[in-house]
């Protein structure tokens, strides 16, 4: 394995394929601008809204969470594998 971020240790995902540092930041990325995305939509439609769909909006605030939480796992477990990066390099 190579030092370097992009190529740095590899975890398991939820599929058991492994994932680079560098894919674990780019689906964090991913992940955080969908909920990014999604949150400015249905901010314009409830602004635009005469009357609000309650089960709807819980709904789209649920899957907003969802992406939110995604997004910041993949972000901790790249920090983790730098982390361990770091420390096996420790003499």
């Amino acid at each position: 394995m190579s030092d370097n971020l992009g190529s740095g240790s590899d975890v398991g995902d939820d599929a058991g394929t492994v994932q680079t540092t560098h894919d674990l930041l780019n689906e964090a990325t991913m992940w955080l601008q969908y909920s990014r995305g999604v949150t400015a939509t249905l901010a314009d439609l409830i602004h635009e809204a005469d009357e609000v769909d309650y089960k709807g909006l819980g709904l789209s605030l649920e899957a907003i969470a969802a992406m939110t939480l995604l997004g910041t796992q993949r972000l901790g477990e790249a920090h983790a594998l730098v982390c361990w990066d770091t420390d096996r390099r420790l003499p």
